[in-house]
C-alpha cells in the first residue's frame, strides 16, 4: 500500500528545514521592503536627508547593528551627511586616508571592508564588529556607507543588500541636482538671507565690493556690509575663507 505521508522533492522534511525555510523568507520580506522604502523616498523627494535617516534606521533594523552613517566625498575627503548613533557628527570632514582611501581608488571595487577600526565611531568600544561599503557609479567613488554593532554578523544575502544599495545610492547622489549637503552646510544656508546668498555664490569670483554692487545694483557700502554679515554667520574670518566655503558647498567662479 503506497505511503500518503511520504513528502514531495524540496519540501522541508524536519522541524529545522521548516524553521531555516520561515527565516529565509522572513529575510528576504525585509531585504525587499528595504528596496522598496528607499525607492518611494526617492521617487518622492529625491536624494535628500530624509531618505538617507530612513536608511539607516532601516539597515540597523535589519542588520542588528547600533550605529550607522553616510559619508559622501568633497573636495577630496568624506564629509558625513547622515548618521545613527554613536558615530562621529553630521558635518565633520574625514581625511582619505588608509583603508578609506584604498576603499575609494579609482576603480572602486564592489567589496565589502570589515574590523577596519577607522575611528569613524565614538563608542570607544573595541567589542564592535564594523562594516564598510563604498558607493561609487560606473566604478568611481561617491561616497561609503557603515555599520558597526556588537552582533553584527553579515550573511552573503545581506552582503548582497548593502553592495546593491550602494550602487543604488551612487546613481541617486550622482543624479542629485546642485552638490549634495549636510544637515549643518543646510542650516548655514537657510541663516542667509536671499541676497547674502547671492553675494555668497559671487564670493569664488574674487569680486570686490564695487564690482558685487554694479553686479546686483546695489551700493558698494551694501555689498560691504553684506559680506560682513555673511563672515559673521559663517563664523570664518575673511572672504577668503568664505570664499572656499562657497566652493564646499558647490559655488564655484
Amino acid at each position: 500500500m503506497p505511503n500518503d505521508l511520504s513528502q514531495a522533492p524540496n519540501q522541508p522534511t524536519s522541524a529545522r528545514a521548516l524553521r531555516e525555510s520561515l527565516k529565509l523568507t522572513q529575510a528576504n520580506d525585509a531585504h525587499l521592503r528595504l528596496y522598496l522604502s528607499l525607492g518611494q523616498n526617492l521617487f518622492e523627494h529625491g536624494w535628500s536627508v530624509g531618505a538617507c535617516t530612513s536608511l539607516l534606521h532601516s539597515l540597523c533594523s535589519l542588520l542588528s547593528a547600533q550605529h550607522a552613517l553616510l559619508a559622501i566625498e568633497q573636495s577630496g575627503k568624506l564629509v558625513v551627511f547622515n548618521q545613527v548613533g554613536q558615530t562621529l557628527p553630521i558635518g565633520a570632514r574625514i581625511p582619505m586616508m588608509g583603508i578609506l582611501a584604498q576603499m575609494l581608488k579609482n576603480p572602486v571595487r564592489f567589496v565589502l571592508y570589515d574590523h577596519k577600526n577607522t575611528q569613524l565611531w565614538t563608542h570607544g568600544d573595541t567589542q564592535h564588529h564594523e562594516c564598510l561599503i563604498p558607493i561609487a557609479l560606473g566604478q568611481h567613488g561617491k561616497g561609503i556607507i557603515g555599520v558597526s554593532g556588537k552582533k553584527l554578523t553579515l550573511e552573503s544575502a545581506e552582503v548582497e543588500t548593502l553592495q546593491t544599495l550602494a550602487g543604488l545610492l551612487g546613481l541617486a547622489i550622482s543624479q542629485h541636482q546642485g552638490p549634495v549637503r549636510s544637515e549643518v552646510d543646510q542650516s548655514i544656508l537657510e541663516s542667509l538671507t536671499p541676497r547674502e546668498r547671492e553675494i555668497f555664490a559671487l564670493l569664488p569670483a574674487g569680486l570686490s565690493n564695487i564690482q558685487l554692487g554694479e553686479k546686483l545694483g546695489i551700493a558698494p557700502g551694501t555689498a560691504k556690509i553684506h559680506v560682513e554679515r555673511i563672515l559673521n554667520k559663517l563664523g570664518v574670518k575673511d572672504r577668503t575663507q568664505a570664499a572656499v566655503k562657497a566652493v564646499e558647498l558647490g559655488y564655484k567662479s
